[in-house]
């Protein structure tokens, strides 16, 4: 299949949570899930408007792009990592410029949700797939996180090192995704200053420099609001933002992961909280979460 005619992911309507963890989890399989959180609060009072007017004063970390460092044409890893800005700023700030600036490039991307907007947690309903996983560890990639940003938003390919479900609430999102057996060969990760992204654009990429990702076999789809995305643990994914949008992400571990991968996770904890004392000047938890490469002198 040519790398750039991707397939469509799987789409189920009401999947039952035994149905899904038989299917999709224990086989590691991206679904699109459709019908999991119908009739929510959320759908329904979740805008841009709301949250300028509940939470706007809250400050909020931010990814900072200027127009002339991210947009099309400009949606490299390269640029992402060359221009990447961690600003705090209020909420109402902010959508004021994803309203009103749509070629500004400013996004919170991966707030923890459990630390911020109070009360927004019960306007969403248990997501019936998590109730035998672990969904938080204090000081570990391991929570919910909200997202909030204009359209045009574009997450180079990457992987997580847990699996996780992406929802859309506001919004449409596109993503594809990558088979995990094909991450370090087709996709070069690991041979990027962030071993977790690929080097390859994927709007214009450079099969010159990159020929194996020719032979990707890449799955995308269109998240709409109401509509989650189960992606499995280490499969490439890049995701566009086709409208300003508001998304969550909720990663988790099962307890049969948990102890196959505990030596990798502790290795993998130390490493990130060593890397984050180049991000203290930052001064926002989102910097120290996912910091910026630390520069060569």
């Amino acid at each position: 299949m040519p790398f750039d005619e991707p397939q469509p992911i799987e789409t189920v309507e009401n999947l039952s949570a035994h149905d899904f963890k038989k299917k999709f989890r224990a086989k590691g399989l991206p679904v699109k899930l459709t019908g999991v959180i119908d009739g929510c609060r959320a759908l329904k009072e979740w805008s841009f408007d709301m949250f300028r007017g509940e939470y706007g004063s809250e400050v909020v970390g931010v990814e900072k792009f200027e127009p002339h460092e991210r947009g099309p044409g400009k949606n490299s890893p390269q640029d992402y990592c060359k221009y990447l800005q961690y600003v705090d700023m209020k909420l109402a700030d902010l959508i004021d410029i994803i309203q009103t600036k749509p070629d500004h490039m400013y996004y919170m991307a991966q707030h923890p949700f459990r630390k911020c907007f109070r009360g927004l947690r019960d306007s969403l309903p248990q997501f019936p797939y998590l109730s035998d996983c672990i969904t938080y560890i204090p000081g570990a990639h391991m929570d919910t996180y909200l997202w909030i940003g204009p359209k045009g938003t574009l997450t180079p390919i990457h992987i997580d090192p847990m699996p996780n479900f992406l929802t859309q609430v506001v919004g449409r999102k596109k993503i594809t995704v990558f088979p995990k057996d094909q991450v370090k060969n087709n996709l070069y990760i690991g041979q990027f200053e962030r071993e977790s992204f690929s080097p390859i654009d994927i709007e214009q990429p450079n099969l010159e420099r990159y020929p194996k990702y020719a032979d990707c076999t890449p799955f995308e789809s269109i998240i709409h609001p109401g509509e989650t995305v189960f992606i499995p643990r280490n499969w490439g994914h890049s995701l566009t933002a086709m409208d300003n949008s508001i998304s969550l992400t909720s990663f988790f571990i099962t307890y049969s992961q948990l102890f196959s991968l505990f030596p990798e996770f502790v290795t993998s904890l130390a490493l990130k909280s060593l890397s984050s004392w180049g991000a203290i000047e930052q001064k926002n938890e989102r910097a120290t979460r996912n910091p910026p490469p630390i520069k060569k002198q």
